[in-house]
């Protein structure tokens, strides 16, 4: 006869589950530049991310986030900066 063995979790686990969802939401949805350190953390919560991310290594982070990279926000502050 196999037991199951069912892993119940404590208030402190599911406080930290949250928590590391929380940031992965972050970084996923707000950040437009990642570092090596977060786009790992990224990859390893969620496989699928992988291809949201492009390596770019910009003094403005490592990783380029697709889900928030706007072309036309970008072009818009590379206009902004030419006029001065």
């Amino acid at each position: 006869m196999m037991i199951k063995q069912i892993k119940v979790m404590t208030e402190q686990d599911q406080y930290d589950a949250l928590q590391e969802y929380n940031y992965f939401e972050m970084l996923v949805n707000t950040k437009e530049y990642v570092t090596k350190d977060e786009y790992d953390f990224i990859i390893n919560y969620d496989k699928t991310e992988k291809n949201n991310f492009s390596y770019v290594d910009s003094y403005l982070g490592d990783y380029l986030n697709f889900n928030v990279y706007s072309e036309y926000d970008h072009d818009k502050r590379q206009l902004e900066m030419e006029r001065g």
